[in-house]
């Protein structure tokens, strides 16, 4: 009988509900509490777990649980202890074994190890309705893992400076921008204790107007506060001076890409982005780690394209996707906005496309297609477009955009939608409906009602006859390959180079136009904003990447956004593009089959003279080095293929394959 490593298990979703929950509940501004706004599902309070087994001698099986309730074997009740743990003889032959648990707190689990009764996997589950499922479990969470904690790791933090302000208090700066804990330890007479958190000196010494600020009533002894963003530390108290340390809380996730040229300012950019990365990538992917530190559906579609081009971790996608889809029933878009529920069912192709996980999609294919229903449910009746019902947000961009009747960007999404659904369909258990043909007969309707044939380009809306031109929608276009290669060059000529269209001003939107250019073959395009904006931060001392960078500012104007004096994240996740845009397009490195199963490498090196770079793909890496127009590759899996001036070779593994020019 082979032997399974036993692990917690518990119904699937439970485990990223609960820890959604607890994480949009952590948000803070100006001392108050600021809850997420949209609705966040619960897990199940009441689950069982089943298995039936065949011991194949007497043995002991050893049960522990989170919550409350009992174990059944064969129909005979043994009271378990509530969070507790018990032992029962189990003689060989055939068992039914049954849990039935209860955790209105946390989220029911159970754990069993003994012979072939580990609890894994392959245990079935239900919340007391007919369908049952299989359970869910992570490796990580063994014997002495609660799966209710998260399975964090914390190392400390060392402050590079320490300096007594002019008020009596201690400014500590840490260097780089971190998230943790901190420690205060403070002496009887002290008295109260002010301590304000700073991605920014200014904002650390600024009580008012920071973001994270408080007052701790007197104490006398240590405290822990709890984990936030800073990189500097303000702290004063009533008397004397208390001692201060902190600890850095992260996820052991490694790097498996790199990237070096002769470019010398591409090496910080590129340690920015990948600390910037590292820090919002959490329970789930972050928007930032000071302000919202929410889970956005349409940051997060960004974050999962950066995770292939840097460390390639399959798990914190699929425990994003699945905090983001919560639960059915739909009764509202993801995080309220229309777009963000479209990228969420590309993602999961997208996903799938780069995993072949194909287990992952079945499992949340109900949820799935049913948030798919929801979407087609607020449809225009007549023209079957996406458009704006009450507590819907049509967002794209914060940007100048005609939305007074059906917006183009919505469409072009929406008609990619209809594609991945039928992907999907393909591998999961999702109703095999007319996706293509209801796609086919909306791109008729757009190219009628939206597309410029004078400018070469697609309006906002056709209702309120501005014909307006940005360039979102022709992004998508591209992107998407939602019209053929002569209308694809006719935007990047007329929009995406000419003066049609303003400029765009996020770099939340900016990643997705700069994909466009690389899908287009314009890698210098990729390369001149890379370094004008993230070598602008970088000038400025940036540690992290900001939320929004505008070289026209200057000073204390860079922090702010929203109206607030330091509204502005300097450590947002969208940031962190560079990694890969230099990945897929400077690099080249693509799938071209499932899970890499097959992938090409098509070097653009642009105006760089030389670069060494190694790109993860499923399962492995690709290693790629270019000098005086010569390309060298090689991969540590099979089924690539190196193209380079009009040349093609299979990459072989283990060793590496040149390609010259001529």
């Amino acid at each position: 009988m082979t032997q399974h490593t036993p692990k917690w298990i518990w119904y699937p979703g439970d485990f990223e509900l609960y820890h959604n929950m607890l994480l949009h509940a952590r948000r803070e501004e100006h001392g108050y509490s600021y809850g997420c706004m949209w609705h966040l599902p619960r897990p199940e309070y009441i689950c069982q777990f089943y298995k039936t087994c065949t011991i194949p001698h007497d043995t002991t099986l050893f049960a522990a649980i989170k919550g409350e309730g009992y174990l059944s074997i064969d129909n005979y009740k043994y009271a378990v202890p509530k969070n507790g743990e018990t032992t029962v003889p189990l003689s060989a032959g055939k068992h039914h074994i049954l849990f039935r648990i209860t955790n209105i707190e946390q989220f029911p689990a159970v754990y069993a190890e003994g012979v072939g009764v580990a609890t894994d996997e392959s245990w079935e589950c239900d919340c007391l309705l007919p369908k049952r499922l299989h359970a869910a479990c992570d490796p990580v969470f063994t014997k002495t893992e609660n799966p209710a904690v998260f399975p964090f790791l914390y190392q400390p933090l060392t402050p590079v400076r320490v300096e007594p302000c002019t008020d009596g208090g201690m400014l500590y700066d840490f260097g780089v921008e971190s998230f943790g804990p901190v420690t205060l330890c403070a002496e009887s007479g002290m008295g109260t204790v002010t301590l304000v958190y700073g991605e920014s000196r200014e904002e650390a010494e600024d009580f008012n107007d920071a973001i994270v600020r408080e007052v701790l009533p007197a104490f006398d002894g240590s405290t822990t506060r709890p984990c936030r963003a800073f990189r500097y530390l303000y702290v004063k108290a009533e008397n004397g001076t208390p001692t201060l340390s902190a600890q850095l809380e992260y996820l052991p996730i490694e790097d498996k890409a790199s990237f070096t040229c002769d470019d010398t300012k591409i090496d910080s950019i590129w340690n920015i982005c990948s600390r910037t990365f590292h820090l919002n990538s959490r329970e789930f992917y972050l928007d930032g780690i000071k302000r919202d530190r929410w889970c956005w559906s349409g940051d997060a579609y960004q974050s999962f394209i950066v995770n292939r081009y840097l460390y390639f971790d399959p798990s914190i996608i699929r425990r994003t996707i699945r905090a983001l889809l919560g639960k059915r029933p739909y009764e509202q878009h993801i995080n309220t906005i229309n777009d963000y529920s479209a990228y969420l069912i590309i993602a999961v192709w997208e996903y799938y496309e780069s995993t072949g996980d194909a287990a992952f999609v079945s499992s949340i294919a109900e949820d799935l297609y049913a948030l798919f229903q929801f979407i087609c449910s607020r449809l225009d009746e007549e023209t079957g477009y996406v458009v704006a019902r009450p507590g819907d947000w049509i967002f794209i961009d914060w940007a100048d955009i005609d939305k007074s009747g059906p917006l183009c960007a919505e469409q072009i999404l929406l008609w990619q939608t209809y594609h991945v659904m039928a992907k999907l369909a393909e591998i999961a258990e999702i109703p095999c409906g007319h996706y293509i043909e209801s796609a086919d007969q909306l791109k008729a309707s757009i190219l009628r009602d939206f597309w410029d044939e004078e400018r070469g380009g697609f309006i906002d809306t056709y209702t309120s006859q501005e014909k307006h031109i940005t360039r979102h929608a022709n992004i998508f276009a591209i992107l998407y390959d939602f019209v053929d290669k002569d209308m694809q060059h006719r935007i990047y000529d007329s929009i995406l180079k000419g003066n049609l269209a303003d400029p765009i001003t996020t770099p939340y939107f900016k990643f997705f136009e700069l994909m466009a250019l690389g899908k287009m073959g314009d890698t210098v395009g990729i390369q001149d904003f890379i370094d004008s904006y993230w070598g602008g931060m970088v000038k400025l001392g940036a540690t992290s990447v900001w939320e929004q960078f505008d070289p026209r500012k200057e000073g204390r104007a860079h922090l702010e956004m929203y109206g607030e004096e330091y509204g502005c994240s300097l450590c947002h996740a969208w940031g962190s593009g560079p990694i890969a845009l230099l990945g897929r397009y400077c690099v080249g490195v693509k799938p071209t089959s499932i899970a890499y199963k097959t992938f090409d490498v098509t070097p653009n090196p642009g105006r760089y003279q030389h670069f060494n770079a190694v790109v993860p793909v499923c399962d492995g890496t690709v290693s790629v080095s270019y000098e005086n127009n010569t390309v060298t590759a090689s991969a540590t899996v099979p089924g690539g293929t190196l193209y380079w001036n009009n040349q093609s070779a299979e990459i072989p593994v283990g060793s590496a394959v040149t390609l010259s020019g001529k």
